[in-house]
């Protein structure tokens, strides 16, 4: 019962996330990409949060926002706008330097590192999203989170080698073994149910594997992003969840690590 209670808002706000996610991808189109939009604000601004206080830099946050709502947008809109974009974002962080060296700010280098990382980790890892398939979009969202949670769950009651104590001091090799199982038997059902006859069920499930291993990777990653500025979570806007960050951290690794897979292998 002491369990149930515990976990109760992380349950609830996984249950609602799902519904929204859930009719998104059914609809598609503009509200898929308006769903990756509003995730790519959020987690932007949470980025930057972990960087600046509250009141700072306030119109850094907000140029950030914008190149990173201009990404998105050429990727939905026109996907060789991408290019144009990025060297759109180039020029103004350069200008953006120029600006900051002109007034002798002894932050400009940081200033500029840390709008170009949240570009960088947030729209630029999520974009390839907005081509993928109703079955890719839904593949790769039960396989990071299948991992997440069956290595959540199993770690909490099996674990007890820590994996990358100094990383994440809770997780736990037991947690992490579940989690890549969880990954391949997701994919090879989707290959099962999905895929392309021509595709082997031994693909899927290296597929599965491969894609595992880099949802641990990007939580891991997110931890220790989190644990170097001393923040527990990216924020809290997810009851239960902490940030946005936190919760599709590990899908902005598995995003562009499937872009390159399907590339080498068809998969749907």
């Amino acid at each position: 019962m002491i369990i149930a209670s515990k976990h109760f808002p992380r349950i609830i706000t996984g249950a609602v996330l799902v519904s929204v996610l859930g009719t998104a991808l059914y609809l598609s189109g503009p509200y898929l990409f308006g769903l990756l939009l509003l995730f790519t604000l959020v987690g932007l601004w949470e980025f930057y949060a972990m960087f600046w206080p509250l009141k700072a830099n306030i119109g850094g946050r907000i140029l950030g926002l914008a190149l990173g709502g201009l990404l998105i947008t050429a990727a939905w809109m026109r996907p060789e706008m991408v290019v144009m974009a990025l060297a759109l974002s180039t020029l103004i962080l350069a200008c953006m330097f120029l600006f900051c060296w002109s007034h002798d700010d002894k932050y400009r280098f940081t200033r500029v590192a840390v709008l170009a990382g949240g570009l960088l980790y947030v729209p630029m890892l999520i974009m390839p999203a907005l081509n993928f398939s109703i079955h890719e979009q839904l593949l790769l969202i039960c396989t990071a989170a299948g991992s997440d949670t069956v290595a959540y769950f199993f770690g909490m009651r099996f674990g007890k080698h820590k994996i990358w104590p100094k990383v994440s001091p809770k997780k736990s090799v037991e947690g992490s073994a579940a989690g890549l199982a969880a990954s391949v038997a997701v994919a090879v059902c989707f290959g099962l149910a999905f895929g392309v006859p021509t595709t082997g069920i031994s693909d899927y499930a290296l597929l599965g594997l491969v894609l595992g291993v880099m949802a641990q990777l990007g939580d891991f990653f997110e931890s220790a992003l989190k644990r170097s500025r001393s923040v527990k979570d990216s924020g809290n806007v997810l009851p239960g969840h902490g940030g946005v960050l936190d919760r599709v951290d590990s899908l902005l690794f598995v995003i562009p690590t499937y872009e390159c897979a399907r590339a080498l292998v068809t998969f749907f």
